[in-house]
């Protein structure tokens, strides 16, 4: 009997300690959630591509949808705040987090615009690097490539072009085109210094405009541009050096395995 005392007191005695802790935890928690929010950060990662979205214009955003977190208790839906926010399509993600001191930190990772596009109903928008379109920021312009021409498909706000709802990658539309042409062209140092224009004619065919004056380099449908790309680099690593940049006025990639120069 004296042998079961001492774990019998022990168990007790964890138990209680036990359920002092687990009561400590519950106090704290209700005090948390009970906590009024005095102050609100922002912080905003604008993914070196300039400032397409502000401190000033999330909170005023917010606040016109009586999402503003200050003054409530910190016990709120933050995905809701979270939600709210990624409506607003030069924003890719959005965090919300509430610190025991009874701050909230609303943390934003700004979208990546690629190029901009000009469609033939004289609407102006941005594709992002993650295939989301995003609206013009009237107060800052980006420096990026641009398309145009006969470019027919409307600007949907945070439309995805490169993968649906579920996840699926979608059959390639105009503007899924131009995004891979531009995402190319962007990654790769050469395309990138020489690529200023990307012209969709009256067929739907591609022709880029280099930033060499009275030049056009054509593509067809832009089925296989990898390969139509690496033929012209060779083509201006090469060819050009011999007979100089301003020698042709047409660069033909549309067929197979060829090159076709017209001279001016």
């Amino acid at each position: 009997m004296k042998k079961l005392i001492k774990p019998i007191l022990f168990l007790l005695l964890f138990l209680l300690f036990l359920s002092g802790v687990i009561w400590t935890l519950k106090f704290a928690h209700r005090q948390h959630a009970n906590r009024i929010c005095e102050t609100v950060r922002v912080f905003i990662d604008t993914n070196n591509s300039g400032i397409f979205v502000t401190e000033e214009s999330i909170i005023q955003q917010l606040l016109s949808s009586k999402l503003y977190p200050e003054g409530q208790t910190v016990n709120l839906n933050t995905h809701a705040i979270e939600d709210f926010l990624l409506k607003n399509c030069a924003i890719q993600s959005v965090n919300v987090f509430t610190q025991i001191s009874g701050e909230i930190d609303i943390k934003v990772v700004q979208r990546q615009p690629i190029v901009r596009v000009e469609n033939a109903r004289q609407q102006k928008f941005y594709i992002g690097s993650d295939g989301h379109l995003m609206t013009i920021n009237p107060n800052h312009t980006a420096r990026l490539i641009v398309a145009n021409g006969n470019i027919t498909e409307p600007f949907r706000p945070n439309q995805n072009i490169v993968k649906s709802a579920n996840d699926t990658v979608l059959q390639p539309s105009l503007l899924n085109k131009i995004y891979r042409l531009a995402t190319y062209i962007r990654n790769d140092e050469l395309l990138n210094d020489l690529i200023e224009q990307i012209y969709v004619n009256s067929k739907n065919e591609f022709e880029l405009v280099p930033r060499i004056r009275n030049q056009v380099i054509l593509l067809g449908n832009a089925e296989n541009y990898e390969d139509q790309f690496k033929r012209l680099k060779q083509f201006y690593t090469h060819g050009v050096r011999k007979v100089g940049w301003n020698t042709y006025r047409i660069i033909n990639l549309k067929y197979s395995n060829q090159v076709i120069g017209t001279r001016i």
